[in-house]
C-alpha cells in the first residue's frame, strides 16, 4: 500500500470521527441551551459527518476512482462552509 494512500486513510478516518463528535456535542448543546442557532450548526455538522461518513465507506471499499465523485464531495464541503458562515451570521 502506497504511504498516500494510508494517509488518505488515517485522515479521512480520523475526520469522521471527529466529526461524528462535534455533531454530538452540537446536539447536547442544542438541547441544553434550545438556541436555534446551535441547531442549524448541529444540522450542518451532521450534513459533514455523512459526507465524510459516505467517503469512508467509498475509500474503504475502492470504488472511488471519479473526479467528479470527488469534485461532487468538495461542493458538499463548500455548501457545508457557507452554511456555516451563515449560522454565525444569524443573530
Amino acid at each position: 500500500m502506497d504511504t498516500i494512500v494510508l494517509l488518505t486513510f488515517i485522515f479521512v478516518g480520523f475526520i469522521t470521527v471527529f466529526s461524528f463528535g462535534l455533531l454530538i456535542i452540537s446536539f447536547n448543546s442544542y438541547r441544553k441551551s434550545g438556541n436555534k442557532k446551535i441547531l442549524f450548526v448541529s444540522l450542518v455538522l451532521l450534513f459533514f459527518f455523512l459526507k465524510t461518513l459516505f467517503l469512508s465507506v467509498l475509500l474503504f471499499t475502492a470504488q472511488i476512482e471519479s473526479n467528479s465523485l470527488l469534485l461532487a464531495l468538495e461542493l458538499f464541503d463548500l455548501l457545508i462552509l457557507l452554511f456555516l458562515y451563515i449560522a454565525v451570521l444569524i443573530k
